[in-house]
């Protein structure tokens, strides 16, 4: 039987994902390895952590010693808390990876030999490799991902136990005022941002989803990102605002996110191999409802 359906917004997969990391055993084996051929029928080294096959083939990931093959690892590994879902863990991890450090890995598994229960409470056993001469970079950004991860969930809210936005407007830290307009300001998201010049716009007024936000309004929130987007000289950026739980709101005040993409590991990153939708026959009904 297949895992449920998750209602997960990217942003709650990889808050949840982090936390897991975070509450991890995390092992950096000692030395390199590298895989090694095996003669046909032997046995498998006591100190091997894999074997592979390609065709007739056979593989043993190894220790290895001076003088080492071309292409030798560093080997880390994961024991997961039970009370933290690490369900997705594996592709979320190896694609952050990749995107951050610009390094590939390997990722070989197994059965653990701390449970027989489902893959996401140890019952699979993961061996990751990173190329030996990339190691220091990849092994600190698990150490930041880790820091983040053990930080305590902290809720939207403002210091004064009210919305975030609202008292914003007063001034708090985090969130300076760097652009305003007679119903809209503008802060610098310093508390979260995903990227340098990472702004939040919102109306003054308190409304909790963008459609509520008047006509006045909204031409004022996409001006003031206009100009934010001219001072930073940004070529590339993404506007994205959250409405409603499901699409991952957490602050209930109206508001949009301006986040700069300098780079492909910086800013948003969109969630690959979603599939196309069928929108047959929307394009006549909105006409229609809209009156155009």
């Amino acid at each position: 039987m297949g895992s449920p359906m998750r209602d997960e917004t990217g942003n709650a997969t990889q808050a949840r994902l982090l936390q897991a990391l975070g509450h991890a055993d995390f092992e950096v084996l000692p030395g390199l390895y590298a895989f090694v051929s095996m003669d046909s029928g032997a046995k498998p080294r006591d100190d091997a952590l894999a074997c592979v096959r390609d065709g007739s083939a056979w593989s043993e990931l190894v220790p290895v010693e001076a003088p080492a093959p071309p292409m030798t690892f560093r080997i880390f590994a994961f024991h997961f808390d039970p009370a933290h879902d690490a369900a997705g863990f594996v592709g979320w991890l190896h694609a952050h990876l990749a995107r951050a450090t610009g390094v590939g890995h390997i990722v070989v598994c197994g059965a653990s030999a701390r449970s027989a229960g489902g893959h996401t409470r140890g019952g699979i056993f993961d061996y990751w490799g990173c190329p030996a001469d990339d190691a220091d970079r990849v092994l600190a950004e698990i150490e930041r991902l880790r820091e983040r991860g053990r930080r305590p969930h902290r809720a939207h809210i403002g210091p004064a136990g009210g919305c975030l936005l609202c008292e914003a407007l007063g001034g708090i830290a985090g969130f300076p005022i760097v652009a305003a307009g007679r119903r809209v300001v503008g802060v610098l998201n310093e508390a979260g941002g995903a990227a340098r010049g990472h702004c939040v716009f919102f109306p003054r007024r308190h409304v909790p989803r963008l459609e509520d936000c008047d006509d006045a309004e909204m031409t004022e929130i996409f001006g003031l990102i206009a100009r934010v987007a001219r001072a930073l000289d940004v070529a590339h950026y993404n506007v994205l605002s959250n409405n409603g739980l499901r699409a991952g709101q957490t602050v209930f005040h109206a508001h949009a996110h301006f986040v700069p993409k300098p780079d492909g590991a910086t800013g948003l990153v969109a969630q690959a191999g979603l599939g196309v939708v069928d929108q047959t026959g929307l394009a006549d009904e909105l006409r229609r409802r809209l009156g155009t």
